[in-house]
C-alpha cells in the first residue's frame, strides 16, 4: 500500500526534501559571508607548500630529509590567537613545544591553494614573524550540510641543515 498526500496522491520521497540539495545556492552566500568575516576580523597569512620525493622517505623514521618548500607563499587570510614563546628545558635541551590552531573557510582554501593544507607544509604569520608547521587538519563548522571551516593545528617550525 503507497504512502497517499492528504489530497490522495502517491506522496514521492525524491526530491521532496530541498534542504539536503548540495547544489543550494545558499551553500555559496554561506561561504561568502564566511570569508568576508574572515578577511575583515582575521589576518593574511603565508602558505608555504611543501614537496617531498616519495622514493626518499626514511623507513624507520618515515620522513624525507630532502622536502623542499615552495619559494613562492599563497596568501590566505585566516584566524588566530597568537601565543607567547615558551622554550622549556628538557633533558635533550631546549624544546619548544608551541601549538597554534587556525581557523579558514574551506572553500576559499581549496580555490586558493587548489587543495587543503599538506601536513608538514609551512605557515608564516606575518604579527610576530613566525613560521608554522602543519601537523593537523579539521573540517569544524557545517550549515545546511555543508562544510564551512577548516581548522589547522600548527607547531614552531623548527630550522634545520635541509629546511634552512
Amino acid at each position: 500500500m503507497p504512502i497517499k498526500n492528504p489530497d490522495g496522491s502517491t506522496f514521492q520521497v525524491s526530491g521532496s526534501l530541498t534542504q539536503f540539495d548540495p547544489t543550494n545556492l545558499e551553500h555559496e552566500l554561506f561561504n561568502l559571508w564566511d570569508q568576508e568575516v574572515i578577511e575583515i576580523g582575521g589576518t593574511p597569512l603565508y602558505y608555504y607548500d611543501i614537496f617531498i620525493n616519495a622514493n626518499d622517505i626514511d623507513e624507520v623514521y618515515v620522513e624525507a630529509r630532502n622536502k623542499i618548500y615552495s619559494p613562492c607563499p599563497i596568501c590566505i587570510y585566516g584566524y588566530y590567537d597568537p601565543i607567547p614563546s615558551s622554550n622549556m628545558l628538557g633533558s635533550f635541551g631546549i624544546d619548544s613545544p608551541d601549538e597554534i590552531m587556525f581557523e579558514f573557510n574551506l572553500r576559499h582554501v581549496k580555490k586558493t591553494i587548489g587543495h587543503l593544507p599538506k601536513i608538514g607544509a609551512r605557515i608564516h604569520s606575518p604579527h610576530k614573524n613566525e613560521d608554522w608547521q602543519v601537523i593537523q587538519r579539521n573540517v569544524e563548522v557545517f550549515k545546511l550540510w555543508g562544510e564551512l571551516r577548516l581548522q589547522v593545528m600548527c607547531i614552531r617550525f623548527q630550522e634545520s641543515l635541509t629546511t634552512g
